[in-house]
C-alpha cells in the first residue's frame, strides 16, 4: 500500500487508474487543499463504509476524486477528469 502525508491507496489501484487516465494517486495531495472543494457522500450503495466524492481543482485542472476517511488518511479509491456538468457544479459553487 502506497502512502503520502495526507493520502492513502493500494498500489495496484493506482497504477490502473494511472494506466488508463494518466492520473496518478501520488499527485493528488493537493487537491485537498482546494478551500473551494464540493464534498459529497456516495449513498448510491452500501460499500460497508462511508464513501465521499469530491470535486476539486488544483494546477488548473478540476478532478472528481472518490475516497474514504481511513486510519487518519483520505483513502483514495478513483479519480478521474471531472465532466462538462461536474466542472460547472463546481465553478457555480465558487461564486
Amino acid at each position: 500500500m502506497g502512502q503520502n502525508a495526507t493520502c492513502s491507496w493500494h498500489d495496484e489501484k493506482r497504477e490502473i487508474v494511472f494506466r488508463s487516465r494518466g492520473i496518478d494517486f501520488a499527485d493528488l495531495e493537493a487537491f485537498f487543499c482546494d478551500s473551494q472543494a464540493i464534498v459529497r457522500l456516495d449513498d448510491r450503495r452500501d460499500y460497508g463504509e462511508q464513501r465521499f466524492n469530491m470535486l476539486a481543482r488544483e494546477f488548473g485542472v478540476v478532478l472528481n476524486i472518490t475516497f474514504t476517511p481511513r486510519a487518519g488518511r483520505y483513502h483514495l479509491i478513483s479519480a478521474r477528469i471531472a465532466n462538462r456538468k461536474e466542472r460547472e457544479i463546481y465553478a457555480e459553487a465558487k461564486r
